[in-house]
């Protein structure tokens, strides 16, 4: 498979709120999670570059965000029109958010720590 292609699996988040409720009916889910950080772990080795992994970090954390307001947005207004859901939504995405991000941080450690021994072998 062509590694230039594979910053769009980060948009996998963007649907997987839909597939893990009509599936397991819940949102908190340690499947979702694990693909989270499977993909932050891809962006992380698969970068060829700083600029190339912060976008594929961007689209992931972006994705995981808009795809739980989406979903929050769909739950309201067409499942269950409770008080609670645009809250609850909101901490869920908070919470997916804070993850993919912090994915995104340690990956950024890394991926400058693996350009600078790149670096340090050229010289």
């Amino acid at each position: 498979m062509n590694t230039k292609n594979l910053k769009w699996l980060n948009l996998i988040p963007l649907i997987m709120f839909f597939i893990v409720d009509k599936l397991r009916g819940t949102l908190i889910s340690r499947y979702l999670l694990i693909i989270i950080v499977a993909l932050g772990i891809m962006n992380m080795f698969l970068a060829k570059s700083m600029k190339k992994y912060l976008f594929a970090s961007l689209m992931l954390v972006a994705s995981t965000v808009v795809g739980m307001i989406l979903y929050t947005y769909y739950y309201y207004y067409f499942v269950s029109a409770n008080s609670e859901a645009p809250i609850f939504g909101a901490a869920l995405m908070m919470v997916y958010g804070f993850i993919a991000f912090a994915v995104a941080a340690v990956g950024t450690v890394v991926v400058v720590i693996k350009e600078r021994m790149a670096e340090k072998k050229r010289q």
